[in-house]
């Protein structure tokens, strides 16, 4: 029994251990490109480590939820290049170490600002695999920590994929919070605006009126000598 629980406790150390060098970088960012602008971010990569983006425009302003989408390597040589698109899904591996830039160039549209949720997964290559073959080997020596361990992992898994959708979830809804909030500004900023206009051109109206009225009595003004050609 102190042997089980010997185990057990070792499993969960190791499972620990493995989830905090499990993703060496994740990174989930909601940004906002300005119309006729770019947005670049740069990460620093390793050679074989395996990069994955998965990026979408939840918000076009007035316009179409169209972006451009450009990848490059340390050498600035061009990875991925997608013109006017809505989504992207991409998963490729590091072939040079340096700083990768990432840019998502918004100058297609002139007036519409674009919101755009990202998320960039950095994980290495062979990470998956020793970490499953060390796993085997040690199941193979004791049966007991191999019940113990299946019982654990499967358990484990559940939770993991259930903080995955959570945080899938609250991603969704920052990106919808993020993109109600600019249509509220907008459409805040356009109300005010042509409440300004209709402030001014009363103020204008009212001033013509007086001067019209005025220029009746006033015989010897200006207006009343235009007003005697009708």
């Amino acid at each position: 029994m102190f042997q089980i629980v010997c185990y057990i406790f070792l499993i969960v150390l190791l499972k620990d251990l493995d989830s905090s060098n499990a993703e060496p970088h994740n990174k989930q960012l909601t940004i906002f490109v300005g119309a006729g602008r770019q947005e670049c971010f740069y990460q620093p990569i390793a050679t074989t480590e395996n990069i994955r983006i998965d990026y979408q425009v939840t918000h076009g302003g007035l316009g179409e939820t169209h972006i451009n989408f450009n990848l490059m390597d340390p050498s600035r040589r061009l990875l991925i290049n997608e013109i006017k698109q809505e989504k992207g899904k991409h998963n490729l591996v590091a072939s040079d170490t340096g700083s990768y830039k990432i840019c998502f160039d918004n100058t297609i549209s002139s007036f519409n600002q674009k919101i755009v949720s990202f998320t960039l997964e950095v994980t290495a290559a062979d990470r998956e695999e020793q970490e499953l073959r060390g796993l085997r080997q040690e199941m193979l020596t004791d049966y007991q920590f191999d019940v113990a361990y299946t019982g654990i992992d499967n358990y484990m898994g559940k939770i993991q994929v259930n903080l995955m959708r959570s945080r899938q979830t609250q991603d969704f809804l920052r990106a919808l919070e993020a993109r109600d909030r600019n249509v509220a500004e907008s459409t805040y900023a356009m109300v005010n605006n042509w409440s300004w206009a209709q402030f001014l051109s009363m103020i204008f109206v009212g001033l013509l009126q007086v001067l019209m009225v005025r220029s009746i009595f006033h015989t010897n003004g200006t207006f009343y000598n235009f007003w005697k050609c009708f």
